[in-house]
């Protein structure tokens, strides 16, 4: 497979978002910019310059019929799947551009504080580790790898169709609820409790060559995601791509 580099990713991805945001205007869908999109919006006007992928933020309810709309009406170049991971995501078909995808993050209801959130929540990342191929176990901890070794062993003995339709009916369980969380965060991302009302209002945001929505709560958004010194930039060492080579 050829290598991309980040110029031909975020190239990529713009035509992604560009394709995506047509359908979800087209069709009343609601979406904004989270995670490192969000904050390259903010920060940046556009990508933060090493990152790689792009990642939005939809409800279940959106997602519902996004997932239903989208196939029939994006570009023949993507595709919406849940290759390799529970997570769904919208990507070019031609596997030589396959570095390049857009994350949809899924808010649901989560459980009331306490025991059984925990539960809920070790249920999910116990699906997740038991859905993960070609893991790179030296970026763990050994606590954490023993985890990893662990539950993908468990994993072998479920067809992958089972375990992602597994990880949607855990997720979905609850349906009422002032308590939100993106069910299919990687760790300790998912454990980020969020209220509806956070993103009840969507503004529009320069995004490179277009414009997209964000919270327009974005400054509290970001400060629960990266903290209060969200707009100072990491050390150069920590400005690495997370997926490319990977």
């Amino acid at each position: 497979m050829a290598e991309l580099n980040l110029a031909d990713i975020h190239a990529e991805l713009l035509e992604q978002l560009r394709d995506i945001t047509s359908v979800c205007e087209r069709h009343g869908i609601p979406y904004n910019m989270m995670c490192g999109s969000l904050l390259g919006a903010v920060r940046h006007k556009g990508f933060i310059p090493w990152d790689d992928d792009v990642d939005l933020l939809i409800t279940r309810e959106a997602f519902t019929r996004f997932r239903e709309v989208y196939p029939k009406e994006c570009d023949p170049r993507f595709e919406l799947t849940y290759l390799n991971t529970w997570t769904p995501r919208v990507m070019n078909r031609d596997p030589e551009k396959a570095a390049a995808f857009t994350d949809l993050f899924i808010l649901d209801h989560c459980p009331p504080e306490g025991f059984r959130r925990k539960l809920w929540f070790l249920h999910l990342h116990l699906l997740q580790g038991m859905l993960k191929r070609n893991t790179d176990y030296s970026r763990f901890g050994l606590k954490n790898r023993i985890l990893l070794h662990g539950t993908h062993f468990l994993g072998l003995f479920f067809t992958t169709q089972w375990k992602t339709k597994r990880y949607e009916k855990v997720s979905t369980r609850y349906k009422t609820g002032d308590d939100l969380c993106m069910s299919n965060g990687a760790f300790e991302l998912m454990t980020h409790i969020w209220h509806a009302d956070q993103f009840a209002e969507l503004i529009d945001s320069p995004f490179e060559d277009q414009t997209v929505k964000i919270p327009a709560r974005w400054h509290e958004v970001l400060t629960e995601l990266f903290g209060p010194d969200y707009m100072t930039p990491p050390p150069e060492s920590e400005r690495v791509a997370k997926h490319l080579d990977v």
